[in-house]
């Protein structure tokens, strides 16, 4: 008997996600984005193929809505079908995404594939050529929002050779992702567990080396957030412990580049800076599409022109379509101004002139947080109330007032250089 199985371990798959706030203009960025979840389900087939896998364990998640669209049950089918004809077997345990109590279209998946149970925890056995090699614990969600800590349910069988364990769970109350499925790594150790297959978090992350728990992030990001590339691992494990490599599957990837402005001194020099930040991305990609966001930040002689009116959009259009032409495409998705004016706050805040009074004012509203709270709310008030702020830049209101002292000074000091 062969004491050493193969697998791939994925999680996150979200087949037929949307792409919200993204300006796709171009249809070729557009058709990439849409497609990316598909095209990565594509590169994971051929990573299991590829690397002999005895078999795919997916960490919940394969679908992005629990009313799952007909088309990504089909390409799922397909993808799976694909497998049994290599001989992959295919271990599921679904998400808060892809519940059991999600609705589906009730296509039937291969004989090759097996769902855990919503109800417990299930042990099934991996057999190769008639002999057991290693068991395969998992449970599922039953609905989305699954609270309970599932984690606790798992139990090793002393008769495991090998024992893998697969959940969808928020490990260690991370609170930037919601707290389905709680658990700690206490609670994964005590199954005694060779290899735990998480799903839920999509930035891949090994949380222990022995014995080894890891998340194995998602197979393409889906926004700015997920930056850089994304796929899945590839672990090959035996009686002495796991061993694992990344396997990249995103089709498109994210970057975001920050620009240091201080010593650029004109649009030129602008331009140039952003075609170097474009040729990175393109490179980080490693072969692939990108949709790149870039921020400008630094005290820099370039901030009056690029607060003028209109001129940040023309220069993203001349980005844009510069990145465009190269190959693979970089898409130029949003370029933020965060520079600064290029003059010394210290001395104009021991300056007798008006500039001076502003500073001091702004410091004396930064040093109360509640008088910083009013002023901001109340001044920012009218204007957010007329725009769609889901996908505007974060910023706290010490940023914001700060930003609008520069501003003044900026154009103050302007009319004072005339």
């Amino acid at each position: 008997m062969t004491d050493s199985v193969r697998f791939v371990h994925a999680a996150d798959l979200h087949l037929d996600a949307p792409f919200k706030g993204i300006d796709a203009t171009d249809p070729r960025v557009r058709e990439t984005l849409v497609a990316s979840t598909y095209d990565a389900l594509d590169a994971l087939v051929a990573v299991c193929i590829g690397h002999a896998a005895d078999f795919l364990v997916i960490a919940g998640d394969v679908y992005n809505d629990s009313e799952r669209s007909l088309r990504a049950e089909f390409a799922f089918r397909d993808a799976c079908v694909k497998l049994a004809e290599a001989g992959v077997r295919v271990y599921i345990a679904r998400g808060n995404h892809d519940p059991a109590s999600g609705r589906s279209a009730g296509l039937a998946l291969p004989d090759n594939v097996h769902v855990f149970s919503e109800h417990e925890v299930e042990r099934v056995v991996f057999e190769r050529d008639g002999e057991a090699v290693c068991a395969l614990y998992g449970r599922s969600f039953r609905t989305a929002a699954e609270r309970s800590n599932l984690a606790t349910g798992f139990a090793r069988d002393a008769a495991d050779a090998l024992a893998i364990g697969v959940l969808h769970a928020n490990v260690g109350g991370r609170t930037d992702h919601e707290p389905y499925a709680p658990c700690s790594l206490e609670d994964l150790r005590a199954a005694r567990m060779d290899y735990w297959a998480l799903g839920h978090i999509h930035k891949p992350e090994v949380l222990s080396e022995q014995p080894a728990i890891a998340y194995s992030g998602c197979t393409q990001g889906l926004s700015p957030n997920e930056s850089g590339l994304r796929g899945c691992r590839v672990v090959t494990l035996d009686a002495s412990g796991a061993t694992a490599e990344a396997a990249t599957t995103s089709s498109v990837v994210w970057v975001r580049e920050t620009v240091d402005a201080a010593d650029l001194g004109g649009v030129e020099d602008v331009m140039t800076a952003l075609g170097d930040a474009v040729e990175r991305s393109g490179r980080s990609a490693e072969g692939r599409p990108s949709v790149l966001r870039i921020e400008l930040g630094g005290r820099s002689a370039v901030h009056g022109m690029l607060a003028r009116p209109g001129v940040l959009r023309d220069v993203l259009a001349d980005a844009r379509a510069s990145a465009l032409e190269r190959d693979p495409w970089v898409w130029v998705d949003r370029i933020t101004d965060a520079t600064r004016p290029a003059f010394d706050i210290a001395t104009l805040r021991d300056s007798a002139d008006f500039a001076g009074d502003l500073v001091r004012l702004t410091d004396d509203v930064l040093a109360d947080d509640r008088r910083l709270l009013a002023l901001v709310e109340g001044a920012a008030a009218p204007v957010l109330s007329a725009l769609d702020t889901r996908d505007t830049p974060a910023m706290d209101a010490a940023s914001l007032l700060e930003r609008a002292r520069d501003l003044a000074l900026d154009r103050m000091l302007a009319e004072e250089d005339r």
